[in-house]
């Protein structure tokens, strides 16, 4: 029988990852306001199972042999060495289990971020055609997608809140 490390390697997180979130942007781009997308979307379902794999892949990068290894701390603190220039951010990313981790941390933040752009734009009556370009750009980029659906509702609501 395998071990649940066997079975969830690196790569076959990597890509049901990639292949989970895919439904979930297409459901805030086709059909935002549904009440299957808000199922699926507005539960604890989904930011739960990003916790998780995110937890699975830390205990991996800091589990050794039954016991947290004497090194884990040292393991911890040469992650943060990643603030230190972009020199050292790249020999981080040579290790594929915190590649993965940094990987996951992204997806669960673009959906998040695309989850509230799809809400306040039902929120503030803004079309869901106007929010498809603001929500493919924060899937693909993130923070330019943020900025552009930030820019579009200025000019469509004509006000800036500083809370929601």
């Amino acid at each position: 029988m395998e071990t649940i490390k066997d079975f969830f390697t690196l790569e076959t997180i990597y890509l049901v990852s990639n292949y989970a979130v895919i439904p979930l942007w297409v459901m805030l781009l086709v059909a935002p306001n549904s009440k299957f997308t808000n199922i699926i979307i507005n539960t604890i379902a989904l930011p739960s199972i990003l916790a998780c794999t995110y937890g699975y892949l830390l205990y991996q990068q800091f589990y050794n042999g039954g016991i947290f290894a004497e090194e884990a701390a040292s393991i911890a603190l040469n992650n943060f060495s990643l603030y230190l220039g972009i020199d050292q951010l790249s020999s981080l990313l040579d290790n594929k289990l915190f590649l993965l981790t940094f990987w996951i941390h992204f997806l669960t933040i673009s959906i998040f971020v695309g989850t509230w752009i799809a809400k306040d734009a039902l929120r503030n009556g803004i079309h869901k055609y106007v929010i498809a370009l603001p929500l493919i750009l924060t899937y693909f980029t993130g923070p330019l997608g943020l900025f552009l659906y930030l820019f579009v509702r200025l000019i469509i609501i004509q006000k800036i809140r500083i809370h929601d």
